[in-house]
């Protein structure tokens, strides 16, 4: 991203108290100070319209998080068209930019149009001299996780197994990339019937996420949701519901009530809760599926 020193210096100092504020998990809070910054920003008569890039890729982050996609889609492409009119490339930019492009439009559930996206970015990066070999990384293990929405888990899987080889030798075995790309081959590893090692990543992601962030950082809210999913598949039923309950509170007031994470964690529970079903029953009929991870 663009230096910031050259904003002007209230505009600085929301957006470092909105990057805090999201690193706690506060993320309405987050959202306002970083709208401040953009408002500050705009106001300068000597900022370069590339200063506004990161403080627009901050609120469509933060949009993503909070399921307000249509802001956040609408801060990204704004972000974009600044990139794209200027005549220096700026190949790194715009690969951080479609990276997130594409993790928007896989949360909201269009795999086909994320997986092009995905594929620009990374195509951008491998042509890049100046490629971080961690960002592109980064952008393999978010291809990997729409690939298996499209069902496509062979390059799935190998892209994963590489991605974590990557940041376990980069980072360490306990850093939140690491979890991630865990939270991915987990889920990965569910959608294959193999409930017994998704459940393991998954539980080892959720871990991880704890000691990386902080316990009650939303964030580990869809990894406990695709735990959930696969305890229930090995009839750990009680775990499952304790799995439930706890992203439910952690996404509570946090996140917005049609929060796809949300709403599918508080059916589940109602369902596990209510049902005098057999486990594999419950499974059947609560459509046990996940969720993939975009970071």
């Amino acid at each position: 991203m663009p230096d910031q020193t050259r904003l002007p210096p209230e505009a600085a100092d929301a957006r470092l108290r909105g990057s805090q504020l999201r690193e706690k998990g506060q993320f309405a809070e987050a959202r306002h100070e970083f709208h401040r910054a953009l408002a500050l920003a705009e106001q300068g008569p000597t900022v370069d319209p590339l200063q506004l890039v990161p403080l627009l890729n901050d609120i469509g982050v933060i949009g993503k998080y909070r399921g307000d996609f249509d802001e956040a889609e609408s801060a990204y492409r704004r972000a974009l068209r600044i990139v794209n009119e200027r005549e220096d490339g700026q190949v790194e930019l715009r690969a951080s930019l479609l990276h997130n492009i594409a993790g928007l439009a896989h949360a909201r559930g269009d795999a086909v149009a994320a997986e092009s996206v995905a594929r620009e970015g990374i195509a951008l990066r491998e042509r890049s001299a100046a490629t971080n070999p961690l960002d592109l990384a980064a952008d393999r293990a978010a291809l990997a996780a729409i690939l298996v929405d499209l069902h496509q888990t062979d390059e799935a899987h190998e892209l994963l197994a590489d991605v974590i080889a990557v940041f376990e030798r980069r980072y360490g075995p306990e850093h939140y990339e690491v979890a991630v790309a865990l939270h991915n081959l987990g889920s990965l590893e569910h959608r294959a019937g193999d409930f017994q090692s998704a459940a393991a990543n998954l539980d080892r992601s959720a871990e991880i996420k704890r000691l990386a962030l902080r316990p009650d950082h939303p964030d580990l809210a869809i990894t406990l949701h695709n735990l959930a999913c696969a305890q229930t598949e090995l009839g750990l039923v009680s775990q499952a519901i304790t799995s439930l309950r706890e992203a439910i509170t952690l996404l509570t007031d946090v996140v917005a009530t049609d929060h796809p994470t949300l709403k599918s964690c508080h059916k589940r529970l109602m369902f596990l809760a209510d049902s005098p079903l057999e486990p594999a029953a419950r499974s059947r009929h609560g459509h046990s599926s996940n969720s993939m991870e975009d970071n």
